[in-house]
């Protein structure tokens, strides 16, 4: 299950792969199902979507520039990012290379 961040503390702890987007944004919609497979596939993972106009504050703390962009995060620390819509295999490579079940 993909969650909708409100509160950036939501996703501190743990292995999370974050979509910062906004409503208006087609990438960022292509995305959505792409999410929503990596949601069912790695059951561990919490995967969130952070919308960036109503949480600017999660935006300016990790340096979130344009839409979409996907962190990977460990304990809020980034393991790495990608910015715009990369596809399912560039989001699972990132995955597989930093978080183990």
């Amino acid at each position: 299950m993909v969650m909708e961040v409100t509160n950036i503390n939501d996703i501190s702890t743990g292995c999370v792969l974050v979509d910062f987007y906004t409503s208006s944004c087609m990438p960022c919609k292509m995305l959505n199902p792409v999410l929503e497979e990596i949601s069912d596939r790695y059951k561990g993972l919490k995967v969130a979507k952070v919308e960036v106009t109503k949480n600017p504050d999660a935006s300016q703390r990790f340096g979130v520039m344009s839409v979409p962009t996907v962190m990977l995060l460990q304990d809020a620390k980034v393991k790495e990012v990608t910015y715009g819509f990369s596809g399912k295999s560039n989001i699972v490579s990132m995955i597989e290379k930093h978080y183990a079940e």
